[in-house]
C-alpha cells in the first residue's frame, strides 16, 4: 500500500472515530440502565432525559398522526420535549444519508414506513437499544440485536370511489387489476416500492415483472402520496386506487367519503419501524420516547390514528376488520435490503411514475 493510500485510510479513521466513540459511549450507558429494576430505570431515564431537553424525530407519517404521539409522550413525562420533522415518501432515506456521510446526524429517533431504512441500519446507522417493551412484540417485527422495533403495520389494500364503482365490480384478486374496465380509471404512488416488492415476492419475479408492465398498460396517473391518492378517488377524479393504506381508507369512509376497499386477499402488511440514530445528540430523550412508543399507552395512541399497533396487548378496528382473513406479512428484510433496486426498477415500468 502507498504512503497516499496509509494517508488516506487514517484520514477516514480519524473522520469516523468522534462518530464512532459516540455511538458507543451512548449504548454503553443505555445498556447500563437495563440492569437496574424496571421501576429504578425508568424513573433515572425520565431523570436523564428531561436534563437533554429534548428528542428530535424524524416521521415519514402525517403531521396529524405524529401529534399525538408527541403531545402523549409530553403530557405522560412532564419536562421532557419531542420535536417531530416530517418526511414525504424516501425523502427521510435521502435525508439519513445524507447526514450520515456528512458525519452529523441531527435526530434521535427515527420513524419509517420506507422499509429503504433497513440498508442503512446494515451501514450502522442505527443505535443498539433494547427496550423493555420489545417483549410484547413477536419475532419477524423486530430484530435480534435491538436495532429497530415495527411500532405498527399498514395494511396495503386497492381502494374505490363507490359511487363510481359497485360492490361486485371490485377487483376480487390483483390480476383482475388488468380488466380493461379499469384503463385510465387508476392512481398509483409514485413510489409505491414496498408494494411492488411484496407482489414480486407473491407472485415471483419473472410472473410479477410481467403483471407489473401489464398493469403500467392501464394509462395510470401517478400522485406523490397515499393520503393525497385517496383523497382524489374519493373526490371522484379516478375510480381506483391500485394501493394505498386501509387506514386512510377508513378514516375518510368514517368522515363520509364514498371510499371502500377491494377484497384483495391475500392482505399484505407494511410495516412501520423506530429505531435511534447511532450518534443521537440526546439519546436518553430518545430511549424514552421509544419506551413510550412501544408501550400500551403510546400503542393505543397509534389506534387512535386508524392504524394498526404492533403491541401485541393492543387490538384495533383494523385488526378486528381482518379477522378470520388471509392477512400475511412480506420478508421485509428482503425488500428492504433491495429498497434501491426495487425502486430504480419500478421506475423503469411505471415511467410515469418519474
Amino acid at each position: 500500500m502507498t504512503n497516499w493510500c496509509y494517508r488516506l485510510v487514517i484520514i477516514s479513521l480519524l473522520w469516523c472515530w468522534p462518530c464512532w466513540v459516540s455511538a458507543q459511549t451512548a449504548e454503553l450507558k443505555l445498556a447500563a440502565l437495563e440492569k437496574m429494576p424496571a421501576q429504578e430505570r425508568q424513573q433515572k431515564l425520565y431523570e436523564l432525559a428531561k436534563s437533554e431537553g429534548e428528542a428530535v424525530i424524524y416521521a415519514n407519517m402525517d403531521v396529524s398522526a405524529m401529534k399525538p404521539l408527541t403531545d402523549g409522550f409530553m403530557k405522560r413525562y412532564p419536562g421532557t420535549k419531542a420535536v417531530s420533522v416530517h418526511f414525504s415518501g424516501a425523502a427521510i432515506i435521502t435525508r439519513l444519508e445524507s447526514e450520515a456521510r456528512a458525519g452529523k446526524p441531527l435526530s434521535d429517533v427515527v420513524l419509517s414506513g420506507q422499509l429503504g431504512v433497513l440498508a442503512l441500519i446494515d451501514k450502522k446507522i442505527a443505535l443498539r437499544y433494547r427496550s423493555p417493551e420489545r417483549e410484547f412484540f413477536r419475532a419477524g417485527l423486530k430484530d435480534q440485536d435491538g436495532l429497530w422495533t415495527a411500532y405498527m403495520t399498514n395494511v396495503m389494500v386497492s381502494a374505490f370511489n363507490t359511487r363510481q364503482v359497485k360492490q361486485d365490480e371490485a377487483p376480487r384478486n390483483v390480476n383482475d387489476l388488468l380488466d380493461p374496465r379499469w384503463k385510465d380509471k387508476l392512481t398509483m404512488d409514485s413510489q409505491s416500492y414496498v408494494w411492488f416488492g411484496t407482489m414480486l415476492q407473491y407472485l415471483g419475479n419473472e410472473a410479477g415483472l410481467r403483471f407489473m408492465k401489464r398493469l403500467n398498460e392501464q394509462n395510470i396517473s401517478h400522485q406523490r402520496g397515499r393520503r393525497l391518492m385517496t383523497q382524489l378517488v374519493a373526490a371522484g377524479e379516478f375510480d381506483m386506487a391500485v394501493e394505498t393504506n386501509l387506514n386512510s381508507v377508513l378514516t375518510l369512509a368514517k368522515q363520509g367519503a364514498p371510499l371502500s376497499f377491494a377484497p384483495i386477499q391475500p392482505y399484505f402488511l407494511s410495516p412501520s419501524l423506530v429505531f435511534m440514530s447511532a450518534n443521537a445528540p440526546h439519546p436518553y430523550s430518545a430511549a424514552l420516547f421509544v419506551d413510550f412508543l412501544l408501550s400500551e399507552e403510546g400503542q393505543k395512541i397509534v389506534v387512535t390514528t386508524n392504524r394498526m399497533p404492533a403491541n401485541s396487548r393492543v387490538k384495533s378496528p383494523e385488526s378486528q376488520l381482518l379477522e378470520g382473513q388471509d392477512v400475511r406479512t412480506p420478508d421485509i428484510f428482503d425488500i428492504g435490503r433491495n429498497y434501491q433496486a426495487i425502486g430504480k426498477r419500478y421506475q423503469e415500468i411505471f415511467t410515469g411514475a418519474r
